[in-house]
């Protein structure tokens, strides 16, 4: 989390210091008809930039985006091992992961830290859970794939309060998030750990759920924003765990009638939020269609990261266009 940012939502300043303000603010934007694709964020070494032109490589994003296209069945076995075979042997002692900048032509260096230890560690225990699942690893990662889950798991327990049970950015940063607990506790599904996901998904409950609304961090804010107080609520459209499937459905036509908007337009920022589109895209795949219409023509004025590009993909292999009826 980048404390000199304090106006900012966490990935937005991540995104900023990434470089995408250059990119924004160098001139007139630039529109093809397209939006980059995953191939466009590629180093050339198997890993993947955070945005296109920029010069860091931050594991949350990449892991976020292999995860969705995992989920969409995409076929990216060559390009997962690309990424693993990259990243696993990046992890620092503690079980975390650092930002990545690549300085002139010396290899890559740690020039930040994880934009949140608790979502970096989770994503990279959910993502080989789900490709070991899909007999998508090979030899070597499957070799390195019990050290480092070991070490992702070894910071979740540093991270977690014995109190509450739900999990803080950083060690030494007592925030937290509704949106990084449940990719905790998505991540604990995945691994087979029923019993401490049931009992996260109570603490999230009760931690969270304010009857009539969801808190979306703690320490609360004291300003509300797109990031993450809008946003919070589209984690929870999965039915079956936060909520119902019709709860979950109504929940997100709420959402849509006053946010949807903002949302494509991108009036709040110039951040795309894919990750939305994929997160309502089973109960309303013509919201999902419409996002895919709202970034094409492309525009380098949208902040487009690798993340966006996966849930592009993913949701173009699930069977949804770009047709967009309003």
């Amino acid at each position: 989390m980048l404390r000199d940012l304090p106006a900012l939502g966490r990935v937005s300043a991540l995104l900023l210091a990434a470089g995408l303000a250059t990119t924004l603010l160098a001139g007139p934007a630039l529109a093809t008809a397209q939006p980059p694709g995953l191939s466009d964020f590629r180093t050339g070494d198997g890993a993947y930039f955070t945005t296109v032109g920029g010069d860091q490589v931050d594991p949350y994003f990449v892991n976020k985006a292999f995860i969705v296209l995992l989920q969409a069945r995409v076929d990216v076995r060559a390009e997962l091992d690309g990424w693993l075979a990259w990243l696993l042997p990046r992890q620092r002692a503690d079980g975390g992961f650092d930002r990545y900048c690549h300085a002139g032509d010396r290899d890559w260096m740690a020039c930040r830290k994880a934009d949140a230890d608790d979502s970096t560690a989770a994503t990279t225990i959910e993502l080989l859970h789900l490709a070991l699942r899909n007999g998508l690893l090979s030899d070597r990662v499957k070799s390195e794939m019990p050290a480092v889950v070991r070490g992702s798991e070894t910071m979740l327990v540093r991270l977690k309060n014995p109190e509450t049970g739900i999990y803080q950015v950083f060690a030494d940063t007592p925030t937290y998030y509704l949106m990084d607990n449940v990719e905790v506790y998505t991540a604990l599904v995945a691994s087979g750990r029923t019993k401490a996901a049931d009992a996260l998904a109570s603490a999230i409950r009760h931690q969270f759920d304010q009857g009539r609304s969801w808190q979306p961090a703690f320490p609360r804010f004291e300003h509300q924003s797109f990031y993450p107080h809008v946003l919070a609520r589209t984690f929870l459209w999965v039915p079956g765990v936060f909520t119902t499937r019709a709860e979950a459905g109504s929940d997100m036509a709420s959402w849509m009638a006053q946010y949807g908007d903002r949302w494509r337009r991108r009036t709040d920022d110039h951040f795309a939020w894919g990750l939305v589109a994929w997160n309502l895209h089973q109960l309303a795949p013509i919201e999902a269609a419409c996002w895919r219409h709202s970034v094409r023509p492309y525009s380098t004025a949208i902040g487009w990261t690798v993340l966006d590009a996966g849930v592009d993909a993913a949701l173009q292999h699930s069977g949804i266009g770009v047709g967009c009826p309003r």
